[in-house]
């Protein structure tokens, strides 16, 4: 799977601009407790933030960095930017995407839970930290959970097919966390009482300490930002009660240096541990248990820029441990590691009146490795350490090792070029970009322990390898309708190759057991796109239609009674429509955002197709009243009954959430909320293993500046 880390360029101009009301209608609300509830909504401010087009009245000159591949899209549509304003510590790092319409939960829950963009997920989106790309060998795809919340400041979420950027890996899509940046040290405690998490993190910076260098006040020694990170939290409960596998324990580590005067723009490095991370599932406990033991991550990056390039280097290197108990019968146990690295160098020019951005990429992965264990359970006099017997009705037994095998051993390279192109003539912009893409993955096993008395399978050759070379492109246009209408088409196309793990694994999962195919064909797909933009003074918003074709799906098919295995499918078609719309009184006091999606997806024989989400609608309200903020979020999701294969029927849900930010004094700001206020019940995914989601909870956290 290709991605790459987008080159950055300073960006000093961001335009902001408010509005006036919107008319907005709700859903009928036929209890008393949420009615009143909802009136708080009246005091409330919104957790959106915009990046505007050029029609804007409020100007203010920062000092930025952003994908330079900005530059050409944000001529043509509409691109936000969603931060923590309305969120309060301690959260999941998925809460600050979620408040994207394009945006929902995917697959089962807990701690890693993976998210869907527009019907696509798994390894179809790509997810990236500060440009870096967050690569997974599981099935369910990244998960942005490792990342404590506290260091992350903002996201920005590109839906649609965006291979021509970024690789095989956003043929459905990318987000991309942004890094906070420290204006002054401080101390953060926090407290959510669902799981009783206990939260605690210590930030500092250099910046208000460093030398100055004369008059123009910059650092002679650079900028150097840390942050430290503990979070730990036992297990929740649903509505009801009953009790949530979703512990974890996680300890993370962020150090960033800005030198001063140097082609070294910035160089960071991130450090996560996490531990006992239990997977929310509705299998839990009579069926199956799954945790993971330990999963690791570090990963970092160096950007640099001269008067003629810039570029990035990056890593990324992880490791997960996966342990799953089938009461009274086994102990499936995997480790699974990795190490993807690259490089990236691009440089811009003038051609006439175009702005021509040109990038040379280089990356890849080495030692995806996957060693698996089995264990039968058998009865004994002996409790299994680290077993509670009494969750799991398991008695007293002894485990013997079944077998010890290898499951994948492979590794993969990359290049790719990419140019893209844009200019604009009075209200007509235009953008069009293309990519070529080679990749060769390679299966570096050399033969693997099997089961006792059983022979090597036929697919564990060693030395098999694929090749494969893919092209994609983009065209768009914005066309100014008037002052504040604008109009624009966008159409792309993109590719997925099939990852290490489709084509080379084989294995136990909790799924049952997964075969891996050398045969598998690349996706391609085509993401047309019409977007209807306003912007005014004290309002701001947009709408987009989109169509989605994606050839060659690649599934899992049931080939014998638990045995799946890895196949192209014909084609399938994801098509809907999403909207946002922000608002801010003439005072600044009072702001809202109205937002939501419908989407449906089916293949070729007209089948739904999985991981095809609900559709939602959103709405923030709030208030800024002297030094105090007041906020609110409800989330309406309808019911879903066309489903897929592995997936249940969800009922529609209507969910409140509720919240203030004091500040107190000059270096203290307490911040409070009540999340699932009326306590609802209802699954977090369409997926049939899916749990359910945490009951009403209270969060707490104060920060001292220091």
């Amino acid at each position: 799977m290709f991605s790459f880390l987008p080159a950055q360029r300073p960006s000093t101009l961001i335009e902001i601009s408010s509005g006036l009301p919107a008319s907005i209608t709700l859903p009928s609300i036929c209890f008393p407790k949420l009615f009143a509830a909802f009136l708080l909504s009246l005091l409330a401010t919104p957790s959106f933030a915009q990046s505007e087009p050029p029609k804007s009245v409020e100007r203010y000159t920062v000092t930025a960095t952003r994908p330079y591949y900005d530059e050409a899209l944000s001529r043509i549509f509409p691109q936000y930017k969603f931060d923590k304003k309305s969120l309060v510590s301690p959260l999941h790092t998925n809460d600050v995407l979620l408040q994207s319409p394009s945006v929902s939960l995917n697959g089962q829950g807990g701690q890693i839970q993976s998210i869907n963009v527009r019907g696509y997920s798994r390894w179809r989106i790509q997810t990236l930290l500060d440009g870096v790309p967050i690569i997974s060998d599981r099935r369910a795809g990244s998960s942005v959970g490792f990342v404590p919340s506290d260091f992350i400041s903002s996201a920005t979420v590109l839906p649609g097919a965006a291979s021509t950027y970024l690789g095989s890996g956003a043929i459905g899509g990318a987000v991309n966390l942004q890094l906070e940046s420290l204006q002054k040290s401080y101390l953060k405690v926090g407290y959510s009482s669902n799981q009783q998490m206990k939260a605690v993190s210590y930030a500092g910076t250099s910046a208000a300490y460093g030398s100055k260098n004369g008059a123009n006040g910059t650092e002679k020694s650079g900028v150097t930002d840390w942050n430290i990170s503990y979070r730990s939290a036992n297990n929740g409960e649903d509505a009801n009660g009953n009790t949530l596998l979703d512990q974890f324990e996680q300890t993370g580590l962020f150090l960033r240096h800005r030198p001063d005067n140097s082609i070294v723009k910035e160089a960071w490095t991130l450090y996560s541990d996490n531990n006992d991370i239990g997977k929310s599932s509705s299998d839990y406990p009579e069926s199956r248990r799954t945790i993971y033991p330990d999963n690791t991550h570090w990963l970092g990056k160096i950007a640099f820029e001269d008067n003629l390039f810039a570029g990035n280097i990056w890593w990324h290197k992880s490791t997960l441990d996966t342990s799953v108990l089938r009461p009274g019968s086994r102990i499936n146990d995997s480790e699974n590691k990795a190490f993807d690295y690259g490089l990236n160098i691009n440089t811009d020019t003038q051609l006439k009146d175009w702005d021509v951005n040109w990038q040379l990429q280089l990356s890849g992965r080495e030692g995806v490795v996957a060693d698996e264990r089995e264990f039968t359970l058998t009865p004994a006099e002996i409790v299994m350490p680290n077993t509670a017997a009494s969750d799991f009705s398991l008695g007293s037994f002894k485990s013997d090792l079944a077998y010890e095998v290898r499951t994948l051993d492979a590794s993969e390279i990359n290049t790719a070029a990419v140019v893209d192109a844009s200019r604009q003539w009075q209200s007509l912009s235009l953008g069009i970009g293309t990519r070529v893409d080679w990749q060769r993955q390679s299966d570096d096993s050399s033969g693997s322990p099997t089961q006792p008395n059983e022979a090597q399978p036929n697919n564990a050759q060693p030395s098999r390898s694929q090749s494969t070379t893919n092209f994609s492109g983009y065209l768009g246009a914005n066309y100014q309708l008037s002052p504040h209408w604008s109009a624009s088409v966008y159409v792309s196309s993109a590719f997925r190759n099939p990852s290490l793990t489709e084509r080379f694994f084989t294995g136990e999962t909790p799924r049952g057991t997964v075969l891996g195919s050398t045969q598998l064909e690349t996706e391609q797909a085509l993401n047309k796109q019409l977007t209807v933009a306003y912007s005014a003074k004290h309002i701001q918003g947009s709408i987009e239609v989109f169509h989605q074709q994606i050839d060659n799906y690649i599934e899992r098919i049931t080939v014998a009674e638990d045995v799946l295995q890895y196949a192209n499918l014909d084609s399938a078609t994801i098509e809907g429509a999403s909207y946002q719309v922000s608002w801010q009184s003439q005072d600044s006091i009072v702001d809202a955002r109205l937002s939501g999606m419908w989407i449906s997806g089916e293949d070729n024989l007209g089948n739904t197709i999985a991981d095809i989400p609900a559709n939602n609608q959103r709405l923030d309200v709030g208030v800024n009243w002297q030094d105090t903020r007041f906020f609110t979020v409800l989330s309406y999701r309808a019911s879903k009954t066309d489903i897929a294969d592995g997936e249940r029927a969800l009922s529609n849900v209507l969910t409140l959430d509720i919240g203030a930010n004091w500040q107190l004094g000059e270096d203290i700001q307490l911040q409070a909320s009540w999340s699932n206020l009326t306590n609802q019940r209802y699954y977090t995914s369409a997926d049939d293993k899916a749990a359910f989601a945490q009951g009403e909870s209270v969060q707490l956290a104060i920060t001292y500046q220091l």
